[in-house]
């Protein structure tokens, strides 16, 4: 009986690790983009942006301290990662899971489901994507502007990891929310979950518009 208390109670932990992990990620990946949309309003704005998230403010010369933005990164990386491990626990990492998966999405037609197996396959995108773009954004915080990202973007073929992790991470934090809500929310997010599904298809479209407005936007700084 206490083993299977202890096993409930760590249960308890885990998918409460996972939720408010996934939570703070999925405000930071909204916050971020919305950053970076600052390049449809110009290359000044953006530069101001880049500017203040480096502290430049509290700098005497104004140059700020692009070493943030890789603390950033890091915190980032660490907090995607405890994400990982812990929802590792509920994948189906074995053919006999697998296997008992799709035969019960054969059998019973469960939207929830769906999404939590589109929720799984968007994960390990974002799993081997995300390292490559907090490395590119770490090891050279200094480039980040106008220009930087822009030839990062198009010039060196980077929007070719970008694009699909835009897709990916969108989707993912969607879902995740989504499901958190009716997680948490308990009867009463059930009594509205058509509604909060709707909500999360508005969401999902309008950030990969923005993200995908974005990344042209920095096409005519890639030739400067």
């Amino acid at each position: 009986m206490s083993l299977t208390r202890h096993n409930s109670k760590l249960s308890g932990w885990l998918d409460l690790s996972q939720s408010l992990t996934g939570v703070i990620l999925t405000l930071f990946l909204w916050t971020h983009l919305l950053l970076v949309s600052s390049i449809l309003l110009g290359g000044d704005a953006m530069t101001l942006v880049a500017k203040t998230m480096e502290l430049s403010f509290l700098s005497a010369d104004g140059h700020g301290y692009p070493w943030v933005v890789t603390i950033i990164a890091v915190v980032v990386a660490v907090l995607a990662l405890i994400h990982v491990l812990v929802a590792v626990h509920k994948m189906p990492l074995n053919l006999a899971q697998q296997r008992a998966l799709r035969k019960q999405m054969t059998v019973i037609s469960h939207g929830d489901t769906k999404l939590w197996v589109w929720q799984a396959i968007t994960g390990v995108g974002i799993f081997l994507l995300l390292p490559v773009h907090l490395w590119l954004i770490g090891s050279a915080p200094e480039t980040i502007g106008p220009i930087g990202s822009a030839d990062r973007i198009w010039n060196q073929g980077v929007w070719m990891v970008y694009l699909p992790l835009l897709l990916c991470v969108e989707l993912h934090a969607a879902i995740g929310l989504y499901r958190v809500a009716i997680k948490w929310g308990a009867e009463k997010a059930l009594n509205h979950r058509a509604r909060i599904k709707k909500i999360k298809t508005i969401v999902s479209v309008v950030f990969v518009v923005i993200g995908i407005a974005s990344l042209l936007a920095f096409l005519p700084y890639a030739s400067q």
